[in-house]
């Protein structure tokens, strides 16, 4: 309590924990005793209680139409975070101006239908998102259904889900060889889906794997076309050297999954993948809300002291996300029909921060946050705003 208390008024020396302590156990601690804690045992602790916080998900599942033939529903994904310099042996990341920088990546898997975050690891920003694919058959059982970001798109991996019974949806990764299930000569995806606003195919991908999943592509409107071409045209790794046929593909957003006609129609598969931005503002909500960034310790010495701050600050949001916001958002769900955004209830609790942390919630809070950190109805000019007019073109 006394670090996350800290925490908030963005201070974070030992002097200011210290301090903070102090108020909080009612008796007098010095920095030098914090400092003696800030070893290999007490990161090992603190690693311990966010495995612990992080697998409690008693809270009921939150069964959305679309997904209520799935028990869990799982997302994917990581984001960096710079780390002081001290810390570049354990977690190299890129390297800018000859210097090389310390990165680290946090990977995180999401159920959508609780909010629960059963895995959130610290690594360095070297381990691609493919390594990680197939960490997902430790978490996703039989029944569930994960949800694939195209930097997890890995064929074998989506084999081994299949044959565990796993449902799953990505989108298609160009140059994926595509072949006919009956004949098995290769398909020419450009052509075939050339002049058609949809198309909702059995395929099999993979030259070497020859996984068979439904394919499913839908044009999208001109607007956002142009503005692909536009971003493709300016990429700054000129030895992608785009076709003709890649220009004209990205017209459609193009998916590729296991799940039946007869639970998803081709619209609801465009529908289900656009949950994957719960996650993105998850990660937005970390650094925006939280500012995990600012409160990472300049320590050029103890890399265990700026390891620990970093697992602490997660240990708190796994706290507020599990014990704090997913029961606020299915109360208000249940209240009132509205959805609560994580990132204004977290600028909201963190400028009350007192109140929540020692106090019971109160009906005049739950009053506020209806009225203050709900979604509105205005446009945002940004990919959100993208998937709304699309989805908006589908009904």
């Amino acid at each position: 309590m006394a670090f996350i208390a800290m925490m908030r008024t963005g201070q974070k020396s030992y002097h200011n924990w210290a301090c903070s302590l102090t108020i909080v156990a009612g008796i007098t601690i010095s920095k030098q005793a914090i400092f003696k804690k800030m070893n290999e045992l007490w990161l090992k602790l603190v690693k311990m209680l966010l495995q612990k916080v992080m697998s409690k998900q008693s809270m009921k599942n939150v069964k959305l139409p679309l997904f209520s033939h799935f028990n869990h529903v799982w997302l994917q994904d990581s984001t960096s975070i710079n780390l002081p310099a001290v810390m570049v042996a354990k977690f190299k990341g890129n390297i800018s101006r000859g210097k090389q920088k310390a990165v680290a990546k946090i990977n995180v898997i999401m159920d959508v239908l609780t909010g629960a975050c059963p895995v959130m690891d610290l690594m360095a920003l070297s381990v691609n998102e493919q390594g990680l694919s197939e960490s997902i058959l430790s978490i996703a059982k039989k029944g569930d259904l994960v949800i694939r970001d195209l930097g997890y798109f890995v064929l074998p991996a989506f084999k081994k889900m299949i044959e565990a019974d796993i449902e799953l949806i990505s989108r298609l990764k160009y140059n994926v060889n595509l072949y006919d299930v009956k004949s098995g000569e290769k398909l020419e995806f450009a052509q075939l889906i050339k002049g058609k606003k949809f198309i909702d195919i059995k395929a099999k991908c993979g030259a070497k794997e020859q996984v068979e999943m439904r394919l499913v592509a839908i044009k999208i409107p001109p607007e956002q076309a142009a503005e692909r071409r536009r971003k493709a045209k300016k990429d700054r790794d000129k030895r992608l050297n785009h076709s003709e046929e890649y220009y004209a593909l990205l017209d459609y957003v193009i998916f590729i999954t296991t799940v039946d006609k007869e639970i998803w129609n081709y619209k609801q598969v465009a529908e289900a993948y656009g949950v994957r931005w719960n996650i993105e503002i998850l990660f937005k909500s970390w650094k925006s809300g939280f500012k995990i960034e600012d409160m990472i310790p300049e320590d050029k010495e103890h890399a265990i002291r700026v390891e620990s701050y970093i697992y602490m600050m997660l240990l708190y949001i796994a706290w507020f996300q599990l014990i704090v916001f997913i029961p606020l958002r299915a109360g208000i769900k249940k209240k009132s029909d509205k959805v609560l955004s994580i990132i204004k209830t977290v600028n909201y609790v963190m400028a009350h921060f007192n109140d929540w942390l020692f106090e019971a919630i109160s009906i005049k809070d739950l009053r506020r946050l209806d009225y203050l950190c709900c979604y509105d109805n205005r446009r945002r000019s940004n990919a959100v705003a993208d998937l709304d007019m699309f989805y908006k073109q589908l009904s």
